[in-house]
């Protein structure tokens, strides 16, 4: 992704993704995706959007949550990340 500079890399399944400001995360209490990036085996045409582990969780806290909105429902929360001093 041009424009936008890396804040971290994130390791998901077998693959790297680098974490961006312009990238957005789902999480509907129960886990936590990617949702603007795939390098996963696309089925029936769709790319499923990566899960994040608990380690990458933890990864993404040292960066402060930035509210999107959204359609996908009132218990759902998306995301992008900024760093904390800004």
């Amino acid at each position: 992704m041009t424009g936008s500079a890396i804040l971290t890399s994130l390791k998901i399944n077998r693959h790297v993704y680098d974490i961006t400001e312009r990238d957005r995360f789902m999480d509907n209490g129960c886990c936590v995706q990617l949702i603007t990036q795939s390098l996963e085996k696309a089925e029936w045409g769709r790319r499923p959007s990566p899960v994040l582990s608990k380690r990458a969780v933890k990864q993404i806290g040292a960066f402060s949550r930035v509210e999107v909105p959204h359609k996908y429902g009132e218990h759902v929360s998306v995301f992008t990340l900024q760093n904390k001093e800004s």
